[in-house]
């Protein structure tokens, strides 16, 4: 792949960028993480595939990479949900400057190492079609208030409005932009306490002492 005639297989660094394989987290430089390439040593044909997961969309049953089957979003009679939209806001991938709904730009929705993250909204690592809770909120997608399809999927304080027009997603006062930029490892986009623990992780959201599952 990257001219120096080893075999893909046998090369150590496949896309010649002088960083080993076992260090690279994109060992053919395709734009697709490792770990979400279905060929990661092998540049992939991404013409004919909307969400660059190394699946052709004729053989991908989730073309645009949201979790929901395709067949169910042609057939389900909701007039949002479609097999290239992501973010089911009505909204063509393919014009939306924001697939995943969570107020970053595409092309400024990255991960620290550089790699996309345009289609995970809560920029967790996981990609929104196998992350089963998206917007962080510990509810299960397919468990809120208007299923894996509607608004609150994107929702993280269910307050009614989406994490794209929220400012403040995790309701706690502070900006989104503020606490993505005060260099405070504390405070967080959806950390409601700021005690350095995301709300799905925390017991105790507004670290009042009573545990979540007696609050609510």
């Amino acid at each position: 792949m990257d001219g120096d005639n080893i075999p893909n297989d046998q090369d150590d660094d496949t896309d010649g960028d002088g960083i080993p394989n076992d260090q690279d987290i994109d060992d053919d430089n395709d734009g697709i993480a490792d770990d979400q390439d279905a060929n990661p040593t092998q540049t992939d044909d991404t013409a004919n595939d909307h969400d660059n997961d190394g699946i052709p969309d004729s053989e991908d049953n989730d073309d645009d990479g949201d979790g929901i089957d395709d067949r169910e979003e042609v057939n389900d009679g909701d007039p949002n949900t479609d097999i290239y939209d992501h973010d089911n806001d009505g909204i063509s991938d393919n014009v939306d400057l924001d697939i995943d709904n969570d107020g970053i730009d595409n092309h400024n929705d990255v991960y620290e190492n550089g790699s996309s993250a345009m289609r995970d909204h809560d920029n967790d690592g996981l990609n929104d079609g196998v992350d089963p809770d998206d917007d962080n909120d510990d509810i299960l997608d397919v468990d809120e208030f208007d299923g894996a399809t509607g608004n609150y999927r994107y929702d993280h304080d269910n307050d009614g409005l989406d994490d794209k027009t929220d400012t403040d997603d995790d309701n706690d006062g502070l900006s989104d932009w503020y606490e993505a930029n005060d260099g405070n490892d504390l405070t967080g986009q959806f950390d409601h306490d700021n005690d350095g623990n995301d709300d799905h992780t925390d017991d105790d959201d507004d670290n009042d002492g009573i545990l979540d599952e007696l609050e609510n």
